[in-house]
């Protein structure tokens, strides 16, 4: 009796510690939790004091914006521009700084940028709004010239776009390409995938497969049949066509979708240190195991995994003693070389999913049952995700004010309109003016608007012209002045105060609606622009010191001479 009450008194002892061991898990969950549900309302709550301020509080997904992107007028829906959450794109269009953004004479947001890279941008982005998380559009593309431009917006932007798939004409899917890569990390063998071998491009024979993956060192084997299924092979061995098995202790089988399954598997080695894991021979294509797991032979895919090999989860992938192997056409083949660091394929509208920071280390938990253990491990895994993700928001809010102010704020004043022989383009003052001591710097600077501004109201009193000149007004001071500023310049007489007010009104109206006439070629004047503005995000720290325009060659010398019109003995240092 007494053996009996003490095996009762430590089997409650037991289950007294694994209910505290549960109560205390679980309240260090719930207490994180709680934690990160008052960070993003906080969160929410000054991103709704900043629009209050300096937004547009009825702001809807809905509402159509313009942009004049560089003299490129390009509309879109709010959401589909702010579609990249916690991005700089989503928080300049998001509405929540609306009345800082700088806005051209017809009132739409202005942004001195390439215009052609910009309006790539929204059309990447109209086709992510019709596209599904396993369907993700190319990146956005643009010819080889303005490359370093748009590379340039996506920066300044925050876009990171997620890297296209190995070229594969059979893993379309981001889903399964994300699974193919984990499978690969498991063990430390994840890096990107490099196509070595195609048959529709290489041809379909042993031979061909040989030639062009042997001594190769890790591949990634994809097999797609004539029926629509898929599976394939890793080896960290190279292929050798000496007719010998050889050892891969990293090999595994999968099958992605086909053959009966419900989900993709993956079938590793039995044992690690098979001595079969791979065959390498001159007459077949690539073989798996001892027992002829997954045997290529030409045009033909056999399978009988279950001996070097798991089983798989079906009949159609398995086979035994009594059965010979399925045999399945192949409609396409293709072998990848794996090297180098992995690619994060994501859905771009999970931004988060982009952190270079590793995230802190996840506790595992293996103190209770299968199933209170995985739910367990899941919470915490979502918990130090949403941890990751709000803090990497916070960080992007805290800078975006200062951003928007840095880039896309200014007075419609300052943004010029030029026709580039017939060509509309348009900048910013400052852009214009980067290169101190140039033409075009002086060309534009409106400090020199006094005497042209003086110039253009001639006939009036000459007494009150003095005020201006006694005075220093240059043109943005002229076109601000209201009655108190004529009154503190020293204009004393109602009528004369009226009469001055409207001709400043109308040369203000005249200053707007008229563009500069830049007789000069649009490519070479569209390349020096686009220099400058790069420039310019270089001078408020936006960008890294930019290179210098590629330029076609018909079009070098001439642009040359440009460069020596308006930057005359820069001539070298700009077309190095």
């Amino acid at each position: 009796m007494e053996q009996l009450e003490r095996a009762r008194k430590k089997l409650k002892t037991a289950h007294e510690k694994l209910k505290l061991d549960y109560i205390n898990h679980t309240r260090e969950q719930d207490e994180l939790e709680n934690k990160l549900l008052e960070r993003f309302r906080i969160l929410d709550e000054k991103k709704h004091t900043a629009t209050v301020a300096h937004g547009y509080v009825d702001a809807s997904n809905n509402d159509r914006v313009e942009i004049n992107a560089g003299g490129k007028i390009v509309a879109a829906r709010r959401g589909t521009l702010c579609q990249l959450k916690g991005t700089r794109l989503e928080a300049l269009f998001s509405g929540r700084w609306e009345k800082k953004l700088q806005r051209d004479n017809s009132g739409r947001i202005f942004l001195d940028v390439n215009g052609d890279c910009f309006q790539a941008i929204v059309d990447y982005l109209n086709e992510l709004v019709i596209s599904g998380e396993d369907d993700i559009p190319k990146p956005p593309m643009v010819d080889d010239e303005h490359k370093q431009y748009l590379d340039c917006q996506l920066a300044i932007f925050g876009i990171n776009v997620p890297p296209q798939s190995p070229g594969s004409d059979i893993v379309k899917q981001y889903s399964q390409l994300n699974t193919l890569h984990q499978w690969l990390k498991e063990d430390g063998s994840d890096g990107a995938l490099e196509l070595l071998y195609r048959p529709s491009r290489d041809g379909l024979s042993n031979k061909a497969f040989h030639n062009k993956c042997d001594n190769k060192g890790r591949t990634l084997l994809v097999i797609e049949t004539d029926t629509g299924e898929i599976m394939g092979g890793y080896t960290n061995k190279s292929w050798q066509s000496d007719g010998e098995y050889d050892l891969a202790h990293k090999a595994f089988l999968f099958a992605l979708s086909g053959f009966g399954i419900g989900s993709p598997c993956k079938m590793k080695l039995q044992d690690e240190d098979d001595e079969y894991a791979m065959l390498g021979s001159a007459n077949f294509g690539p073989m798996f195991g001892g027992g002829n797991d997954v045997w290529v032979d030409g045009s033909n895919l056999y399978l009988r995994v279950g001996y070097s090999y798991e089983k798989g989860p079906s009949e159609q992938l398995n086979g035994d003693s009594q059965d010979a192997n399925r045999n399945y056409k192949i409609k396409e083949m293709e072998v990848f070389e794996v090297r180098g660091d992995a690619p994060r394929y994501h859905d771009p509208r999970k931004q988060k999913e982009l952190s270079s920071n590793p995230g802190k280390k996840v506790p595992v938990v293996n103190l209770f049952t299968k199933a209170i253990n995985e739910a367990i491990n899941e919470k915490w895994v979502t918990l130090h995700e949403l941890e990751e993700e709000v803090s990497s928001l916070e960080e992007i809010f805290n800078g975006e004010e200062q951003f928007v102010d840095s880039f896309a704020s200014g007075d419609k004043k300052d943004v010029i309109a030029l026709d580039v022989s017939g060509t509309m383009m348009v900048t910013r003052r400052a852009t214009l003016q980067i290169i101190e001591g140039s033409v075009l710097a002086q060309q534009f600077d409106d400090t020199k608007w006094t005497a042209q501004g003086n110039s253009q109201m001639r006939g009036r009193n000459g007494a009150h012209l003095r005020l201006f000149e006694d005075n220093s007004i240059n043109g943005p001071e002229l076109i601000a002045l209201d009655k108190d500023g004529l009154q503190m310049i020293g204009v004393k007489r109602a009528g004369t105060t009226c009469l001055l007010l409207k001709e400043i009104r109308l040369l203000g109206q005249k200053s707007q609606d008229v563009s500069t006439l830049i007789e000069h070629s649009p490519y070479c004047f569209g390349k020096i622009l686009d220099y400058l503005r790069m420039e310019h995000l270089h001078s408020i720290e936006l960008i890294k010191e930019p290179s210098l325009p590629s330029v076609c060659e018909s079009q070098k010398e001439r642009l040359r001479k440009v460069v020596k019109y308006y930057f005359p003995g820069m001539e070298l240092l700009l077309l190095a």
